[in-house]
């Protein structure tokens, strides 16, 4: 049985994603996700999707930016105040280097990009509910920042293990309308 306190359930559930990550080394599941990402790629007009670098029990959608050139790939850059703005990246060896916790981030010379700009979101998370309910990492960084992305849509890219039946949420948590899980 999970915890049902966001703390708790963050721990047990990185826990278990770090034990997954673990067992598949080669990264096939990430692999098979951004296979099902493809329906959502795979559009004739230039896209800006906001991605993000990943931790290492993530999926990894870094791959998304040479499969798809003709979109433009933006990642977050964090702030002062649990703010976070995303900025276009074209080579992330070349437009990122590691900041907070090790995570690479956009170099803040490169342009932001407005929220209201983007056209697709892909959120990140520890867990999730088949019916969009997601547990973050605790900074509260998408939960002030997808309410200003007015026009994207929103998805999570998500492990078989990230989905559970229960998600504690607050008043302020945003639910991800479309979850994609293997």
């Amino acid at each position: 049985m999970l915890p049902t306190g966001k703390q708790e359930l963050r721990r047990t559930m990185l826990l278990r994603l770090k034990d997954a990550a673990a067992n598949d080394p080669a990264g096939r599941r990430s692999a098979a996700l951004r296979r099902l990402l493809a329906p959502l790629m795979a559009v004739p007009q230039p896209l800006r999707v906001a991605i993000y670098a990943p931790l290492p029990h993530e999926v990894d959608l870094l791959p998304l930016l040479q499969e798809y050139p003709q979109h433009t790939f933006c990642f977050p850059r964090c702030g002062r105040e649990h703010r976070m703005e995303f900025h276009p990246v074209q080579d992330p060896a070349a437009d990122m280097a590691p900041a907070a916790m090790g995570i690479p981030a956009p170099h803040a010379h490169l342009p932001v990009i407005p929220p209201q700009e983007l056209d697709l979101v892909i959120v990140p998370g520890v867990a999730f509910t088949t019916a969009g309910a997601r547990l973050g990492y605790g900074g509260g960084y998408y939960d002030r920042y997808l309410p200003r992305c007015t026009c994207a849509r929103l998805c999570a890219a998500a492990f078989a293990e990230q989905i559970i039946p229960f998600v504690p949420v607050d008043r302020h948590d945003l639910p991800i309308p479309q979850v994609i899980h293997l």
